[in-house]
């Protein structure tokens, strides 16, 4: 390759402000470095690796270039940021590549293609251009130089493409291939003839861009134009110009170049042209927020009033990366999201907040599709429909749902109240006549003891002594059981009253245990049962009622006692959490239904046993709450039947 091919290159680097660039030939297995810019050396394993990868026979997707590790190797090595590649000549056997190197962000594959296009034609001329070989460089002389003229003559024939050579001013022709006869209609030898036909047949409305084009090739530029014009028959074509200026001794001696007809790509461009300007239209008056992103999250397209929606025109916006525009509490979704579109060929939504340009937020719904050439994502379509209104309805309505649905739930309750008065006030009026017919038969009990046994000392004065002794204990005895029950019954309308006040000490909580325990020593010697108690080393000392606690105490291990079986075990249990203490009075009693559970600290409630008939009134442990409370504490009970209960008070220091 000579110094015209590096030229080429050099322009082509400079129109896309590339750091460096090479154009490779790729032929089987071979891959061949041509020529290049930039300082590339060719010999670097990790270009050798990447140039390989490119020219594979399954052609490779961009991303998977940039994943591989000889192309992240090599970017690092030299500071490249971004590259381009572009398949610009493919023959039978061979395929010709250009790759470009940039140290800052490229513009995307669309533009750059369209800023070279004419320079890779001019590239293809000269790859293509027949070489002539000199004797020494056909040492086997398989052709004679007419053989050798015959079939160039021959192979320049059989391309649809016009070449030619003219004069300086491209007024006469030097010469002119077989292919102008289907392009213009005329035979080589007609145009000979008469030097302007060519002239005559371009459009007169682009008459102006050929003189142009003739003037580059005066000052010694190559140059290109696209032109209409008509053939013999009046049928109308679009031809690409293609020219280079021949120069010696610093003067244009003669112009070669190609003719090719591109009327059908122009048809296709036109098409293209048309439907963008639609599409322009389209998004111009939508609504929505309509925008292109490339490859690399820039902005290149965005409409009008979807950046006046944000507070920005389109040219602010533009070359702009999308999440400078987003809130930075939605940058993992937005990453999360666009990860999704890169590996789906379908539109992917989701929501994020933007940012107008007073950082006021914005949520829009986005429906985003990528774009995709040669199987590459380039870069992606995105619908965006403003839907704060919509998240502030869906708010409101979401509130007054709760609001409606609390609302209903305090009508529930109110209703349940209502019921629940009904039936409090009819099971209280149970409860009480049961507490009346309970107090009524323990007051009657030891009432009729009392009297019939006094009637009988009195009644027959024959007695023996031992006899009346004993009836005088049972007199006695019933008299302080009467007696208790009736200081019960003061003690829980005092407290019930709220009349009542606490007269508090410092008081050691086991020792007031162990005065319990030893008052109820007889009833547990009797039924022959093991209780067991556990305090903290340290001494437990709390401001309380000493004889209140004392009375819940009692009221608990005497339950204990009466409903656990014989040889039975209770427990008695203390610990300090610092600032307040737990007692735990546990048995393996008979225990509690669990049905019974919630209402036992209810007013007279007592509580049946199963199998068991035991007498008193049932307001025990009404009464032993109520002295917790006073104390700010809390009583409660856990229990299975046949397996025991457990009372667990705690009470603070």
């Amino acid at each position: 390759m000579d110094n015209k091919e590096e030229n080429i290159l050099n322009k082509i680097c400079q129109l896309t402000e590339s750091d460096a660039g090479l154009v490779f030939k790729s032929e089987g297995s071979e891959k061949i470095i041509l020529f290049s810019l930039g300082g590339l050396i060719r010999e670097n394993k990790n270009l050798q690796a990447v140039i390989a990868k490119i020219a594979a026979k399954k052609e490779p997707t961009l991303t998977e270039i940039k994943q591989s590790s000889a192309y992240k190797a090599y970017v690092k090595e030299y500071g490249y940021k971004t590259f381009y590649k572009e398949l610009f000549l493919k023959e039978e056997k061979s395929k010709y590549y250009l790759l470009l190197f940039s140290k800052d962000k490229m513009q995307d594959a669309k533009t750059v293609h369209s800023n070279i296009v004419s320079q890779l034609d001019k590239l293809k001329n000269e790859i293509l251009k027949p070489q002539t070989l000199k004797p020494e460089e056909n040492p086997q002389h398989l052709l004679t130089e007419a053989e050798i003229q015959q079939t160039i003559k021959e192979t320049i024939n059989s391309i649809n493409t016009v070449l030619f050579s003219t004069s300086p001013d491209g007024t006469e022709f030097n010469f002119i291939t077989e292919a102008v006869r289907t392009l213009f209609g005329y035979s080589p030898e007609e145009i000979y003839q008469n030097k302007y036909r060519v002239l005559k047949s371009i459009h007169e409305s682009d008459f102006a861009l050929f003189k142009e084009f003739i003037n580059k090739l005066r000052n010694k530029e190559d140059a290109i134009v696209e032109y209409r014009m008509k053939d013999r028959f009046g049928k109308e074509h679009w031809v690409r110009h293609s020219a280079n200026p021949i120069i010696k001794n610093d003067e244009v001696v003669r112009v070669v170049g190609v003719i090719q007809e591109i009327t059908e790509e122009k048809k296709v461009q036109l098409r293209l042209e048309n439907s963008e300007e639609r599409f322009r239209l389209l998004i111009d008056t939508a609504d929505d927020l309509i925008f292109i992103l490339d490859g690399f999250g820039y902005f290149s397209m965005v409409n009008k009033n979807g950046a006046a929606a944000l507070g920005f025109t389109s040219e602010e916006m533009l070359g702009k990366h999308f999440l400078e525009f987003i809130d930075k509490e939605d940058e993992a979704k937005i990453a999360e999201a666009f990860n999704k579109i890169l590996n789906s060929n379908g539109i992917t939504t989701f929501e994020t907040v933007f940012l107008d340009r007073f950082d006021k937020g914005i949520t829009f719904e986005i429906s985003a599709k990528p774009m995709m050439n040669n199987g590459e994502v380039t870069g992606m379509l995105s619908f965006g429909r403003n839907i704060t209104k919509r998240k502030l309805d869906e708010q409101k309505i979401k509130d007054l749902n709760s609001k409606l649905i609390e609302a209903n739930r305090i009508i529930l309750i109110e209703r349940e109240r209502a019921r629940n008065k009904i039936t409090v006030l009819e099971e209280v009026n149970k409860l009480k006549n049961e507490f009346i017919s309970n107090v009524s038969h323990e007051l009657r009990t030891p009432l009729a003891s009392i009297v019939g046994f006094a009637e009988t000392i009195l009644s027959d004065t024959d007695l023996p002594r031992e006899t009346v002794h004993e009836f005088s204990n049972i007199i006695l005895m019933e008299g302080k059981r009467l007696a208790k029950l009736i200081n019960d019954i003061l003690d829980f309308s005092q407290l019930e009253s709220g009349e009542e006040e606490l007269q508090k000490t410092s008081i050691d909580v086991a020792d007031v245990i162990d005065e319990v325990v030893k008052n109820l020593d007889d009833s547990i010697t009797e039924k022959k049962l093991v209780l067991s108690k556990e305090y903290p080393k340290e001494r437990i000392i709390i401001n309380a009622d000493k004889e209140r606690i004392s009375k819940v105490l009692w009221n608990l291990i005497s339950n204990a006692i009466k409903y656990t079986n014989s040889g039975g075990r209770i427990s008695v249990i203390i610990h300090d959490y610092g600032k307040e203490i737990e007692i735990a009075v546990s048995d393996t009693g008979v225990g509690i239904p669990e049905k019974d559970l919630p209402n036992l600290f209810q007013k007279f409630n007592k509580v049946q046993k199963p199998g068991m008939q035991i007498s008193g009134t049932g307001f025990g442990l009404v009464t032993a709450k109520q002295i917790i409370d006073l104390h700010k504490g809390f009583i409660k009970a856990r229990s299975q039947v046949n397996k025991g209960t457990t009372f667990i008070i705690r009470l603070p220091k």
